[in-house]
């Protein structure tokens, strides 16, 4: 067991290491040492003493040199500035007492670790490195817990672990869902600030606003090369502006009335950079959307058997609630003239969303009436933009793909890939044949869905036999064939397609979407 200074010697050799450029070996995954510097950090908040407080950022500084400076230094220069700089303010902070301060520099060390390794991740990409891409990944899955969500970057990575040369086909994929969880951060932070303000909690504004920030800087290469400098500068711009605001000593409502104009700012250009509609009843829309996904992510680590396990998840799930029914509320009226049941189903869904987050029910309620939600949403956002019109057939075909590449993936041994496929295929596409085929033929509409939904699923999630899951295909394949005749009487149809090319939602949509699955079974 190696004393304090015996650490900080191997430390030191590590760093000679560096420069030299050598290669390391780590023990522990990247995602690990993040979390280390991260615990250190946090120890020297609470410590008792100046020196053990000292000690512990120095612990947390000699893990970044070891582990991250060098790729920083070779990837974006100026997040190494960053981070050198956080913790040498973080020294001085401790020094003269101030740990707020101190804790407001922790989280411009912690979010920027995620940039170098997002950065580090296109770099391997670009390599053709399955290895570094998956050591740098190793940074978002500790930090997020994505390997404990229903995210298709699972099943992707699985992928790539038993077949490397899958890094170029499955990493965009990867990478666009990362980029929707920054894009959601970004906003969130903004969100709970807002929230804290309304209370008169300067402080925690604070940190959300650093937050805020921080989680952004990932963000702003993506948006600056969809939207160009100019408009990622200006997002930029808003996310340093609401840090001045919460730091500026003006009344918690001063600040609250300045945030909530950034956010609206912030939300316009995320909008655009989604490539969906920002009209007035865009933005609204997609404003709800949002704040439900959020809903749905933060409940579920808030409550389980019927009590709060995590107070501060609880409360930011009260919080997006709210401002999504605010923002529903604002609009209902806009949002009728779209449609009127689907106007009646979101506020209903939002109603029944309250019900069980103040009874602190089972999380999956939730994600159902969250999906039920976004549904409603879906509606009234094509009728807004316009309807894309879709042929019936077109999704059944992609069905049928599906489940033949299903039934190949099952013989093959993977399992879970052969269930994803399965999911999709219901989920993307069913979904949307369901309504011409029933009103044509009810009966049949059930028995591919039965089939489909529960049959074919439960024998692959009980490992039935290969010949058994392809009969089940092959079954569900002639019933579609059979479909095909019927439905094209109906020619096209107006379908709402939100396939979630919006980053962030194709994170929560996925899990949400599996949530409402295993709760039908």
């Amino acid at each position: 067991m190696l004393n304090k200074q015996d650490k900080l010697t191997f430390f030191g050799l590590m760093t000679l290491v560096l420069v030299s450029g050598v290669p390391l070996v780590f023990s522990a995954g990247l995602g690990d040492d993040w979390n280390s510097i991260k615990s250190s950090l946090s120890d020297g908040e609470k410590a008792l003493t100046v020196t053990d407080s000292l000690s512990h950022v120095g612990d947390a500084q000699s893990i970044y040199v070891s582990s991250f400076k060098n790729a920083a230094v070779k990837v974006d220069v100026e997040s190494d500035t960053l981070i050198e700089t956080a913790f040498k303010d973080i020294k001085t902070n401790h020094s003269s007492g101030d740990v707020e301060k101190a804790s407001l520099n922790r989280q411009i060390i912690d979010k920027t670790i995620y940039k170098i390794a997002f950065m580090k991740m296109e770099s391997a990409i670009e390599k053709n490195d399955s290895i570094e891409f998956l050591n740098w990944y190793d940074v978002m899955e500790k930090k997020f817990k994505i390997s404990e969500k229903e995210y298709t970057a699972n099943s992707l990575l699985a992928q790539i672990k038993s077949d490397n040369s899958l890094l170029s086909t499955n990493s965009p994929a990867i990478t666009k869902e990362l980029l929707g969880i920054f894009k959601l951060k970004t906003i969130e932070e903004l969100e709970e600030a807002i929230a804290a303000l309304d209370e008169g909690n300067i402080k925690d504004a604070k940190k959300f606003t650093y937050e805020g920030l921080y989680y952004y800087r990932t963000l702003h290469p993506s948006i600056e090369e969809k939207l160009g400098a100019e408009t990622a500068n200006k997002l930029l711009h808003e996310m340093e502006e609401a840090i001045e605001v919460t730091m500026s000593g003006k009344s918690a409502q001063e600040m609250k009335v300045k945030m909530e104009h950034i956010l609206e700012e912030a939300e316009l250009i995320i909008r655009e950079y989604e490539g969906g509609n920002t009209s007035e009843t865009g933005l609204a829309l997609s404003g709800i959307k949002d704040r439900l996904s959020l809903v749905e992510v933060e409940y579920t680590d808030a409550v389980k058997d019927g009590k709060i396990v995590d107070q501060e998840e609880y409360d930011e799930t009260v919080v997006f609630l709210a401002k999504a029914t605010e923002i529903f509320n604002q609009n209902k009226m806009t949002f009728k003239e779209l449609s009127d049941s689907d106007t009646l189903s979101l506020e209903n869904n939002l109603k029944e969303i309250d019900k069980v987050v103040t009874s602190k029910d089972n999380p999956n309620k939730v994600s159902i009436l969250v999906g039920k939600g976004i549904n409603s949403i879906a509606t009234l956002e094509n009728l807004a933009g316009g309807s894309v019109q879709t042929d019936t057939v077109e999704h059944i075909v992609e069905i049928e793909r599906l489940l033949n590449e299903a039934k190949k993936e099952y013989r093959a041994g993977n399992t879970q890939i052969a269930f994803d496929l399965v999911s999709q295929a219901y989920l993307d596409n069913y979904e949307f044949v369901e309504g011409p085929l029933g009103e044509v033929d009810h009966d049949l509409m059930e028995k591919i869905e039965i089939d489909m939904r529960e049959e074919l699923r439960n024998m692959i999630k009980s490992n039935a036999s290969p010949d058994s899951v392809d009969n089940q295909i092959d079954m569900i394949l002639i019933d579609l064939t059979e479909a095909k005749k019927i439905v094209p009487e109906f020619g096209t149809i107006a379908l709402l397609v939100l396939f979630v090319a919006v980053a962030s939602i194709i994170v929560l949509s996925r899990g949400r979407n599996v949530l409402l699955l295993n709760k039908m079974q």
